[in-house]
């Protein structure tokens, strides 16, 4: 089975994240540099701007590879400062890559998820030691490494490092998908991590010649004298490909095929050997069901080795030359004349690259390349060194397909074939450093998916209501792990909105700037958001009907003050479901509700076909407003689908009760959410007294609001939660038998009576949210609510806003 890529995130030269990473290829920017930028002393470290050996300046360096947020993953600072940079750059590029594919890392304690990552010998313990300093074993060590982001995240899968120096992460991937296609693993995280700290080490690599004295990457160049050293990571998220779709995971690619060998006997320890890449390349292509000509693109090992570069391009001419067309030569290039060799980490990088301009139709410049090699018989050979930025060749009738091949001085060789999803969405991956995962379909309320078609199908009886549209009202969670974080994510939203609004605004038929951002790429956005990453204690929430709307939340929160205390806010752990008496108020929102979200209208179709069945009419010609006076029996019923449906809709977001509280006829669906009495018996209750209320006008709300007889007349079950009487304040534990003055009450005490404030205290609520409108229990609740220090107001939550 094919393997999809459904997450990347990469810290390379010049580019903090996948975004940075792809501005960086298009304006082919080298981000070699003569020296290490940031405070502080780097002597001894591979980049000391200080040094006097240029190649011991010189390299690709990650910014602030010093730094690391150690609080976040809950490791004490004394351990921190023993961690391998290596070990720091894997934990936060894995986060990032499970957060880019609209994965919550905090929900995968105990799945089966792996962990495949290149990684090499650590420099740092070398570094530490020339110091005289005591190294730990366990921050240094290259299994602990991988095993860290394992135990970090609580995952069950194999946690394995890969050395096969430069071809450790392509590797890697081999492995990650091998162990997907053997059902090892449900998911895997794959890639690698570089970093190149020691002096010791480069001097050595020097005096082999195998580091460039121009202190470039030429790849193919006949200038070609070697690669420059370069640190960073790179990490794919990968799913079987059936699994991801099932899943409605946004998807930047799919593995079609992959291969690792090793060289064997050949010219030297150290050398390439065509043959031996021959045939690594012919079983990655057989393995993905690909003809070699109808590979379009190849992203090189290419790492500026005057006799390794040669040897490489004949063996891809010799495997993809075959039936090509003369007028379609097979396109190469090399990320490293971008960002230099970053060794364990380089097949990641690659394949990072090729997926990008896959999604983008964009093939950056290979850099350096001016002069072609003379090694190469560049006449002969069906191969082209892209020196310009091009569109990627079109190719009717199938997705684009690229190679991406790797070699390593251990004599490892390893080659992925990678090709294009072909439901990518149409906006070429704009917005993909937030997330833009979209959902196959809604929910029932029991969690489980529902297609589209069949919750369409529903209408065709209810002309009454339109057909599905879409919400007008978003929320944008954030949330951080301090105020600071909160206020930075913030900042990060509104440059990424800042930067997709420009990539819009081409010509002169462009859309305004407040609204130049697509409302499908800020609605996954909020989605992805909200389902698809870990909520922190530190919170807060934009709500927003459009881009212009949203970038101003996002700057009032960025510029918003830190607590005076830097209190840590508490958590809502014990929410309480508030339903009121709510009757026609309650039915101005059902319309709405049934339109835009289709967990609540499978719960109000539910009830409708049991109030139809009963021949007590249409509850959704009374909700469309079709109905005529004689419906108005059906009020309490529709008031009642309403709020189940609102309950139904809390729980498919994750949001459950653990108590409820409920006046008057609210009394009904705070039963049928406690476990108390079906959905079904609550319509036939509800419907029966409101033709009775109907029949005997005379009676005024009597025959309607007095339940106890009714509920004598129902087999109910004992509460699964604390139900709580607004009139009475009286409480039903889980498991108590529900007496008949819970029922009874709703006719004889005035709510307003009861310190409802003070029973959610006793019983530890600390968020309440109404499922009704109108004034309801909230207010009461916020305004009574006892002084504590450490027990503040609670979070009120309106049900039907938005």
């Amino acid at each position: 089975e094919r393997i999809a890529i459904v997450g990347m995130a990469c810290r390379l030269p010049g580019a903090p994240d996948i975004d940075a990473f792809w501005r960086m290829l298009e304006d082919g920017v080298d981000a070699v540099s003569d020296g290490r930028d940031g405070a502080g002393s780097w002597a001894g470290v591979l980049g000391d701007p200080d040094a006097a050996d240029p190649m011991l300046r010189r390299g690709g360096f990650v910014d602030g590879i010093d730094l690391f947020d150690a609080k976040f993953f809950r490791i004490a600072p004394i351990e921190a400062r023993t961690m391998d940079p290596s070990q720091r750059m894997l934990l936060e590029t894995s986060w990032h890559a499970l957060e880019d594919a609209g994965i919550d890392p905090d929900g995968l304690k105990g799945s089966l998820t792996g962990v495949y990552a290149g990684v090499g010998g650590s420099e740092y313990r070398e570094l530490i030691s020339s110091r005289g300093q005591i190294y730990s074993y366990i921050g240094t060590n290259p299994a602990v490494t991988v095993g860290r982001v394992a135990f970090a995240l609580g995952l069950g899968g194999p946690a394995m490092p890969i050395d096969m120096a430069c071809a450790s992460s392509l590797a890697a991937v081999h492995q990650a998908v091998a162990g997907l296609q053997r059902g090892e693993v449900d998911m895997a995280l794959a890639g690698g991590v570089n970093a190149t700290l020691s002096a010791g080490t480069t001097s050595f690599l020097r005096d082999m010649g195998m580091l460039s004295a121009s202190g470039r990457c030429r790849a193919f160049d006949a200038g070609a004298d070697g690669f420059v050293r370069a640190e960073g990571c790179g990490m794919l998220v990968l799913k079987r490909l059936s699994d991801a779709e099932a899943d409605g995971d946004r998807i930047w690619g799919v593995v079609m095929g992959s291969s690792v060998n090793q060289n064997g006997t050949s010219a030297g320890l150290l050398a390439p050997n065509g043959p031996a890449q021959e045939r690594v390349m012919e079983e990655a292509l057989a393995r993905a069901g690909v003809v070699p000509g109808d590979v379009d693109y190849l992203e090189a090992h290419g790492v500026g080795s005057e006799f390794g570069d040669p040897i490489e391009l004949n063996a891809v001419a010799s495997v993809f030359g075959r039936d090509r067309d003369a007028e379609r030569p097979l396109l190469v290039g090399s990320v490293k004349t971008n960002i230099g060799h970053t060794e364990w980490a380089s097949g990641a990088a690659s394949l990072i690259k090729a997926v990008l301009m896959m999604r983008r139709k964009t093939i950056p410049a290979t850099l350096n390349f001016s002069d072609p090699s003379p090694h190469v018989d560049w006449e002969r050979l069906p191969v082209q060194v892209v020196s310009q930025q091009t569109r990627w060749p079109a190719a009717s009738g199938r997705p684009p397909v690229a190679s991406v091949n790797s070699f390593g001085m251990s004599g490892t060789n390893a080659h992925v074939v990678v090709g294009g999803y072909s439901d990518a969405s149409a906006d070429n991956g704009a917005l993909a450093p937030v997330g833009a995962a979209v959902p196959v379909g809604p929910v029932t309320p029991d969690g489980s998916a529902v297609s589209l078609d069949a919750a369409q199908s529903d209408l065709e009886a209810h002309s009454a209501l339109d057909e599905f549209a879409e919400r007008t009202t978003r929320l944008l969670p954030l949330s951080g792990k301090s105020p600071a974080a909160l206020r930075a994510l913030a900042i990060r939203y509104a440059e990424m909105l800042d930067g997709e609004a420009a990539l819009l605004q081409h010509g002169p038929e462009a859309p305004p700037p407040d609204t130049a951002v697509a409302a499908s790429a800020i609605t996954d956005m909020a989605w992805t958001a909200a389902s698809g990453r870990s909520h922190f204690r530190y919170r807060a929430g934009v709500v927003f009907d459009d881009a212009a709307q949203l970038r101003a939340g996002l700057d009032e929160l960025a510029r918003s003050d830190e607590p005076a205390d830097d209190a840590v806010p508490p958590e809502a752990s014990r929410a309480a479901f508030a339903y009121s008496n709510a009757g026609d108020r309650l039915l101005d929102v059902a319309a709405h509700l049934y339109q835009t979200e289709p967990v609540a209208r499978r719960v109000l179709d539910d009830c409708n076909e049991v109030a139809r069945e009963s021949g007590h009419g249409s509850l959704l010609d009374l909700i469309g407003g079709q109905g005529g006076d004689g419906d108005s029996a059906l009020t309490p019923v529709a008031t009642y689908a309403v709020q189940c449906a609102l309950t139904a809709l809390w729980k498919s977001v994750g949001v459950s009760p653990s108590i409820v509280i409920a006046g008057g006829l609210g009394k009904m669906a705070a039963a049928q959410a406690g476990g108390v009495l079906s959905l079904e018996q609550g319509v036939r209750t509800l419907a029966a007294l409101g033709e009775m209320a109907a029949a005997q006008p005379e009676s005024g709300s009597e025959a309607t609001a007095d339940l106890s007889e009714a509920m004598q007349e129902i087999d109910t079950s004992t509460p699964s939660l604390t139900m709580v009487s607004a009139e009475t304040g009286e409480a039903f534990g889980p498991g108590d038998a529900v007496g008949s003055s819970y029922w009874r009450a709703v006719s004889h005490t005035p709510a307003e009576a009861v310190d409802h404030a003070g029973v959610l205290y006793r019983l530890s609520v600390d968020a309440v949210i109404e499922i009704g409108s109108g004034p309801g229990i909230g207010p009461s609740v916020v305004e009574g609510w006892p002084t504590s220090p450490t027990r503040p107001w609670p979070t009120r939550w309106s049900g039907t806003s938005g």
